[in-house]
């Protein structure tokens, strides 16, 4: 359990490194803290393969649920030092065989 850095209280954390070539995004790393209720609480993203990584930092909150899924809907943080939102509106899912979509509440 960590510290978590942009809230209050402590989170497991997970990183995930990707190798200087190769991989999904070369060089990237991310830092991602999860609750005791498996839930991700806060991210951190670190750009890959330049002198000087664009770093991304953010909260996750305002999770819904959309059928079986829970999603966040609303990210806060920091993206290179500046203020950084990222939401999402009208989500929703439409599961394997359904002819209907259900809306995250």
């Amino acid at each position: 359990m960590k510290k978590l850095p942009l809230g209050k209280g402590s989170a497991r954390k997970v990183v995930v490194r990707y190798p200087p070539s190769g991989g999904y995004l070369p060089g990237d790393t991310w830092e991602i803290y999860v609750g005791k209720d498996l839930r991700v609480r806060e991210m951190f993203f670190r750009r890959g393969g330049s002198t000087k990584p664009t770093v991304v930092a953010a909260n996750w909150i305002n999770y819904k649920k959309a059928g079986p899924l829970l999603v966040s809907l609303n990210h806060k943080g920091k993206a290179d030092g500046k203020a950084f939102t990222l939401f999402f509106t009208n989500v929703a899912v439409k599961l394997d065989g359904s002819t209907t979509w259900t809306e995250a509440k």
